[in-house]
C-alpha cells in the first residue's frame, strides 16, 4: 500500500483511510526496499497488487512500478486499483507499456464520484494498457455493494463461527497478503486494524520483514501458516457472505 491518501472520505472504506489522521504517502525508496524484501521471502506470488487510498494522486511511483519488472518472472499480474478520479500521469503510462499483458488496471466506477472513468479507460486503450471497470453505483453493483466493517469491537463468536466464517473468507480462498510499511498481514483488516491501533494481532497473523529476531527461514514459515487458523481480526469482521447486508458503494462522508 503506497499511500494513505485518498481523493474520496467513504462512509465504509474497507481500508479505513477516513480513521488515519495524518494520512501519508510511503517513500518510495521504502516501498522499492519492501518490494526486494517480500522478493527474499517469497518465490512467486499471481498478482502484484498496490491499493490506497488512491494511487494516481501521486506522480512519483513510475520508478517503483518500473523496478518491479526486475521481478517479472515472479509474479503474473502487477493490478493497480484506481477510483477513477485522477489520470496516472505520463510516467505511469510510459511503464505500464512496457509491461504489456502483464498487468491490469482496475477501475472502481462510483459513478458521480469518479469523474474520470472515461478519460481513463480511453487512454488505457489508446496505449493498448489492460484495464477492467468493475460498476459501484446504480443496480446490480459488484458484489452487490459494499459491507459496513468499520467496527472493531469483539462479535463474540463462538469457536466453531469463527470457523465457518474463515473457511468461507475469499481472502483466505485466494491467500491475499497485504502490506504496508513492512509488515505483512494474510488479511486486509488485520493489516489496517492493527496499523490505526484498533486490534493487536497475534504474533502469527503478521510477518515484520525487517525483525532481526526472526530469521528468513522462521519469516518464511509464519507467511506459509497465515491462512491455517482465525486471525484476531475475524473475531470482530462481519464478514462478506451473502446473507451479510450490503450498502451503497462510496457514500461520502460530510
Amino acid at each position: 500500500m503506497p499511500t494513505l491518501k485518498c481523493t474520496l472520505r467513504c462512509k465504509l472504506c474497507s481500508n479505513y483511510m477516513t480513521m488515519f489522521k495524518h494520512p501519508e504517502h510511503i517513500p518510495v525508496n521504502e516501498l522499492i526496499c519492501d518490494i526486494d524484501r517480500v522478493f527474499e521471502l517469497v518465490d512467486y506470488t499471481e498478482w502484484l497488487q498496490f491499493v490506497g487510498g488512491e494511487i494516481f494522486m501521486r506522480n512519483d511511483l513510475s520508478d517503483v512500478y518500473a523496478h518491479c519488472l526486475n521481478y517479472k518472472n515472479r509474479f503474473d499480474k502487477l493490478i493497480l486499483i484506481t477510483n477513477a478520479t485522477v489520470l496516472p500521469c505520463e510516467k505511469d503510462i510510459y511503464v505500464f507499456k512496457q509491461y504489456g499483458r502483464h498487468m491490469q488496471i482496475q477501475i472502481s466506477d462510483y459513478g458521480k464520484y469518479s469523474p474520470q472513468v472515461d478519460a481513463m479507460t480511453e487512454l488505457l486503450r489508446k496505449d493498448d494498457i489492460p484495464f477492467v471497470v468493475k460498476k459501484y453505483h446504480g443496480d446490480l453493483q459488484h458484489y452487490g455493494g459494499w459491507v459496513d466493517n468499520t467496527h472493531f469491537e469483539d462479535r463474540g463468536k463462538s469457536k466453531d463461527q469463527l470457523w465457518e466464517q474463515f473457511t468461507h473468507c475469499g481472502q483466505v480462498a485466494m491467500r491475499n497478503f497485504h502490506m504496508y510499511r513492512g509488515k505483512m498481514h494474510g488479511c486486509a483488516r488485520s493489516l489496517m486494524a492493527s496499523t490505526l491501533g484498533k486490534i493487536t494481532p497475534a504474533g502469527r497473523d503478521f510477518v515484520d520483514l525487517y525483525d532481526k529476531s526472526e530469521t528468513d527461514e522462521e519469516k518464511r514459515e509464519k507467511i506459509r501458516h497465515f491462512n491455517d487458523a482465525p486471525r484476531v481480526s475475524c473475531r470482530s469482521c462481519i464478514s462478506f457472505g451473502d446473507d451479510v447486508e450490503r450498502f451503497p458503494a462510496a457514500e461520502q462522508k460530510k
